[in-house]
């Protein structure tokens, strides 16, 4: 990748208190809430590296300053935008450039500055001390210094002249852009390219003798009659005016702006006949071609072009197609969007992630993402076929399948936690290596809230395995010498059976789920035995109303709440219910959950008052579907900006429901 933007700090502008991203992507997709300062970011850019800004659009107001300053624009607040470029080790032209700008050559970085601050006083005849004012300031009070370099002096005009920014605003009217020859990218198209004089003056001459051969009709002529005796009439003798119809100048030199775009053969469509969405690709699609021109031409060392919502009126599939195209080629682009399908296929390293805080808007992004080649790969490809939901949560619920995708809503929905209302996405990773998922939302990614459910698979499978779900918890321990440490106490515990091992188990689940890693018992249909036995019954019934089929679920049931497990009932059951098929069946068994008062069920299980906090010992006591519950806990206050501490619970009261127990 050439040069492109690498590094942005910015302080103090409109959403942000501080906002920095140091792994700014070079083709990058910036994704957030409205109002969350995805356009602020774009015009933070602007103010550094736009030369169609004159210095008083560089000059701020009142409301470009964060309002969380303590003394805003009055006070004496200072703004300040770093950018930096990376990519043109390589470019020899670029490192002329910018070498004013640089501040490392392994690799080369160049660092560009905006300032604006209040201007000092003199206090002094001879101008020798210089102070800040002491009275409020207005935007009059304040300079505004764009710099190369670590040196205020270094002026960057030239290199904003070198390095293209072009930012296309959400919504343009492309069409009519198009049609205005001095807005249209067509007129750079064709005014630079090198036209044989002797074939204009004969197209010249070809277009008068058809505008002639067009005026012999009769009422044309009539029309050019009454048009001169109205306007000559209007003008009056002193202002003379001639009308004349034609469809083109016939002079050689203008004729180039008479030059139409059309989309067919036959020169019958043209950009008015087209949908706004077409229209706007090919703005666009002109747009990257004269920029492309311009530098095979040497006009600029580089072109950074930025595109705000660039899916309106865009099918879905076209803006797959589209996007997936330009994010892997041509200039280094910069997106911001809503669109889940624009996200879905851009590359798993170019996202940036905007956040509301009570600090101003905070970012993360992918660029380093501390995953394989292979695995970023797959990522991408999850990205796509789920559509990229989990980039727009404000937290994520990491699951296993498709059965957990119908019951983790239920379960929300059963505690009063709207889900949607607060950005949570439940995700299926569709197996069990949460490796990379847990890094795309992690510190070094999105840095996303998130928990991650899996199945304990306590019981030993058919190689003789148990303990797979602690096991792979322990796997995504951060600190590896710790995760090694609890893998081999995993490795001592005794069996499922054991008088002691629901006491030797506990603490190491615990542990894990501090880290937000919940792992259950078994599996996620024996587990909810415990605290919705009598909906899992009522809707395997609903599927299934052999009766012998329906007294294996219900003894398997019963089996779940014994002391001892009995193993061969256990897997009837879930042969049953495989029989059905696991999604179709927590599919039926999530309407019922979802009817569920579960402050209620709880306090009735436990038998506890309705005004005493339900702590997690309580919640342990009602069985192991308590994991379940506890990671909704967790997650809804993440999702709420909300710290729960290690070990704690949501107290739940009867009637304040909403909120997962707020």
């Amino acid at each position: 990748m050439g040069l492109h933007i690498s590094r942005i700090e910015i302080r103090n502008f409109r959403n942000f208190r501080h906002l920095v991203i140091d792994d700014f992507p070079a083709h990058v997709v910036i994704v957030g809430e409205n109002g969350v300062g995805k356009s602020n970011l774009l015009e933070a850019i602007r103010l550094v590296l736009d030369p169609s800004l004159s210095d008083a659009r560089r000059m701020l107001r009142e409301e470009d300053i964060w309002e969380g300053h303590p003394a805003g624009l009055a006070g004496g607040s200072e703004v300040t935008i770093v950018v930096e470029l990376s990519g043109f080790d390589d470019d020899a032209d670029a490192k002329s450039i910018l070498s004013s700008a640089a501040v490392d050559s392994d690799p080369y970085v160049a660092r560009l500055t905006y300032r604006f601050a209040p201007r000092t006083e003199v206090v002094t005849g001879d101008g020798s001390q210089v102070q800040p004012t002491d009275r409020p300031l207005t935007a009059k009070d304040y300079d505004v210094v764009v710099f190369a370099g670590d040196r205020e002096t270094n002026d960057v005009r030239a290199i904003r002249r070198e390095v293209a920014l072009r930012v296309l605003p959400a919504l343009r009217d492309a069409e009519s852009d198009l049609s205005n020859w001095r807005r249209s990218p067509m007129r750079d198209l064709l005014e630079r390219l090198p036209l044989d004089p002797e074939n204009l003056e004969a197209t010249a001459s070809a277009i008068a003798t058809a505008v002639d051969q067009l005026t012999k009709d009769g009422n044309v002529g009539k029309l050019e009659e009454h048009l001169t005796d109205r306007l000559q009439a209007m003008f009056g003798p002193r202002l003379s005016v001639q009308p004349t119809l034609g469809f083109a100048s016939s002079k050689p030199d203008e004729l180039i702006r008479a030059v139409r775009l059309f989309f067919d053969t036959a020169r019958r469509r043209s950009i008015s006949d087209t949908s706004l969405g077409s229209a706007n690709v090919i703005y666009l699609g002109l747009l990257l071609e004269a920029l492309s021109q311009q530098r095979l031409d040497e006009e600029f060392i580089a072109t950074l072009v930025a595109v705000e919502e660039p899916e309106a009126h865009l099918h879905v599939t076209l803006q797959r197609h589209l996007f997936r195209y330009l994010l892997r080629t041509g200039p280094s682009l910069i997106l911001t969007t809503h669109s889940p399908h624009i996200a879905a296929v851009a590359p798993v390293r170019s996202f940036i992630v905007l956040r509301a805080t009570e600090n101003g808007t905070i970012g993360a992004a992918t660029a380093a993402l501390p995953v394989s080649s292979e695995e970023a790969e797959d990522l991408e490809r999850y990205l796509d076929v789920s559509r990229a939901e989990v980039l727009f949560a404000s937290a994520v619920v990491l699951v296993e399948g498709l059965a957990e995708l119908y019951i983790l809503p239920a379960l929300a929905e059963a505690a009063g936690f709207d889900l949607d209302a607060y950005g949570i996405v439940v995700a299926s990773v569709h197996g069990t290596d949460f490796k990379p998922y847990r890094a795309l939302l992690g510190s070094n990614g999105l840095d996303t809230p998130h928990v991650v459910i899996t199945d304990g698979d306590a019981a030993r499978d058919k190689r003789g395995v148990r303990e797979a779900g602690l096991k792979r918890g322990a796997k995504l321990h951060m600190d590896a010498s710790r995760g090694q440490a609890l893998l081999d106490q995993i490795a001592r515990l005794p069996e499922t059976g054991a008088a002691d091992y629901r006491t030797t188990r506990v603490p190491l689940a615990s542990e894990l789920q501090e880290l937000g890693i919940y792992v259950g018992a078994q599996t996620l249909e024996t587990d909810l035995c415990s605290m919705f036995g009598k909906e899992i019954i009522q809707a395997f019934k609903e599927l299934n109303s052999k009766e012998a089929a329906v007294e294996e679920v219900s003894r398997g049931v019963a089996n779940e709440l014994n002391a001892t497990i009995d193993l061969d009932v256990r897997k009837k059951m879930l042969k049953r219910i495989g029989e059905l098929g696991k999604g179709r069946f927590a599919q039926r068994l999530a309407s019922h959950i979802a009817q569920v008062d579960l402050d209620a069920r709880i306090r009735s299980e436990a038998k506890i008052a309705d005004d005493v906090p339900l702590d997690e010992q309580v919640l342990r006591r009602l069985g192991t579907a308590a994991y379940l519950f506890l990671a909704m806990e967790r997650i809804s206050f993440a999702a709420r900006g909300t710290s729960l501490l290690p070990g704690q619970a949501a107290s739940h009261t009867s009637g304040q429901g909403s909120d997962a127990g707020q």
